[in-house]
């Protein structure tokens, strides 16, 4: 090869010209094929190469956060991907995340639905999935302005009060001896909370069960059949008859049917004990069901139409986003504890001094447990809705790139929360982190928004907050926790579920030790 290089150098000028333009030649084309290659400022986002049929799908069956982070990296932070037959665009940037949510706002104002939605929610009619129509509005008002009010919030204490003792006292009965399932007491908890909250305490059920837990059991049910189904339809609509052959649509219908049933029966029992009592509870105890019947019955604007199947729309709203994401806080919250003991010890020393020698907690001293609430504002930094769900109304220009009209978008929050030029060891379970000024945020700045941004903000985030607080301030106040069988804090397997909202896969089992003077711990 030299001797070929020095022939070259050392040969006649005709030939040195011809070979010198050759190579220009050269250049000029891989130049200008390089361009091509190079997305135009309002052409579509750069996307990774795709499957025939499936799309993007397989880059997405393993731990579709993980697969999200990794093609962000390689492909910056818009990237268009074909899941199925449909185009999604993943935002990995807090910048453009805030422009999505904020300055275009009302282009990204839909959400996309998937067939257990349209199927549970029989028609457009609801608040999770809805496009920004005239319902979609007014139920936000009444969520916002009513039903999840801070007043209604504080109003409802007593639920979580009533519910967080039934499980102090369940948790207590098991003693010191073994491990309990933590996972799944928490998820009954919150079911129990929202099902109450939402529904009251009608007995409807004419089961020997207790009529709580056959709440409980539902709302379980409703959050299952949203998150975890797959359907072909959702992503293949060629391949929709798939679902017909596994049986999914019959099981898709039986549940809508039965949720509805029993639904129509909690309803029907709220409207006769209105007509008895003329008016709802005397108590002063309102759920969700009964201010919208009370409302409805004294003709309040855009409410006295409310049909019997958006009351209902409304109430599997609340269901739907209050029982899986609080279950999952509560659960990954008690698991950072316990995989991090020096925190879990220093907020437990928080939680006891406040208490002091009260044989409960009170509701005004959560608010002097600053440290707690850091604790679970890092939980959900690192173990939050992981995607938030737009869909476009029409055509926009996103970071230079062009977005069709109705093009699903999804705001990676699990990148997002874990840049590392926003955060300081961003993969690390550190709650002082949000005792620093440049760290305290509300839940509105573009780099930390685990409940969302914009007008699809979640109107729960009250709600869901003030019942994961209270849970675990009781959880720690009254027990101290060890892990099973030796097991070291470092073993604790912290793997998480694909689904949204993500639970741990093993479930967390601890051992309660009961305190009986937590004040001694000041």
């Amino acid at each position: 090869m030299a001797a070929s290089l020095i022939h070259t150098l050392t040969a006649d000028p005709p030939i040195l010209v011809c070979s010198s333009l050759l190579l220009c030649s050269l250049a000029a084309l891989l130049f200008t094929y390089a361009r091509a290659r190079r997305p135009a400022r309002g052409s579509l986002p750069p996307s990774p190469w795709r499957l025939p049929l499936i799309g993007n799908l397989h880059q997405l069956m393993a731990v579709a956060d993980e697969g999200l982070q990794a093609l962000s990296k390689k492909y910056g932070p818009i990237l268009l991907m074909h899941l199925g037959s449909f185009p999604v665009c993943v935002i990995s940037s807090g910048e453009l995340a805030r422009k999505i949510t904020n300055t275009h706002d009302a282009v990204f104002s839909d959400r996309a639905s998937t067939k257990a939605s349209r199927i549970l929610f029989s028609g457009e009619n609801d608040l999770l999935f809805a496009p920004e129509n005239k319902f979609w509005r007014l139920s936000r008002k009444l969520c916002v302005s009513a039903l999840l009010s801070p007043t209604n919030v504080q109003a409802l204490f007593y639920v979580r009060d009533e519910e967080v003792a039934k499980l102090v006292k369940l948790i207590r009965a098991n003693g010191s001896v073994k491990a309990i399932d933590l996972s799944d007491l928490l998820l009954k908890l919150a079911s129990s909370i929202v099902s109450r909250a939402v529904l009251g305490q009608t007995k409807v059920s004419g089961s020997a069960e207790d009529d709580n837990e056959v709440k409980g059991k539902l709302a379980i049910k409703v959050a299952h059949m949203i998150s975890d189904l797959f359907s072909f339809e959702d992503f293949i609509p060629a391949l929709s008859w798939v679902d017909h052959l596994t049986g999914l649509n019959r099981r898709l219908k039986k549940t809508a049917q039965e949720v509805h049933a029993f639904l129509d029966q909690v309803i029907d029992e709220h409207e006769r004990n209105q007509s008895a009592d003329d008016g709802p509870d005397k108590n002063d105890r309102k759920c969700f069901v009964n201010i919208m019947l009370e409302f409805q019955r004294k003709g309040m604007i855009g409410l006295d139409n409310l049909t019997r199947s958006d009351i209902r729309a409304i109430v599997l709203d609340m269901v739907l986003a209050g029982v899986g994401t609080t279950a999952a806080a509560l659960e990954w919250t008690m698991a950072e504890l316990a995989k991090n003991p020096s925190i879990m010890q220093k907020v437990q020393e928080e939680v006891r001094r406040v208490v002091g020698g009260k044989s409960k907690i009170q509701e005004s001293d959560i608010s002097q447990m600053k440290y707690l609430k850091c604790v679970i504002k890092e939980e959900l930094r690192i173990h939050g809705p992981t995607i938030v769900g737009r869909k476009s109304t029409s055509s926009i220009t996103i970071g230079g790139f062009k977005l069709p009209a109705g093009v699903s978008t999804w705001i990676n929050l699990w990148v997002i929360h874990r840049d590392p030029a926003a955060w300081d060891r961003p993969f690390e379970f550190i709650p002082e982190r949000f005792l620093d000024a440049r760290y305290n945020y509300k839940g509105q700045d573009h780099v930390y928004f685990p409940f969302g941004l914009g007008r699809r903000i979640c109107p729960g985030m009250e709600f869901a907050m003030a019942e994961v607080e209270y849970g675990v301030a009781n959880l720690l106040c009254w027990f101290d926790w060890e892990l099973p069988d030796g097991m070291r804090a470092e073993e604790l397997d912290m793997r998480g579920s694909t689904s949204e909202p993500s639970y741990k896969i093993i479930p967390l089992r601890l051992v309660p030790v009961p305190v009986s003077k937590p004040a001694s711990c000041s």
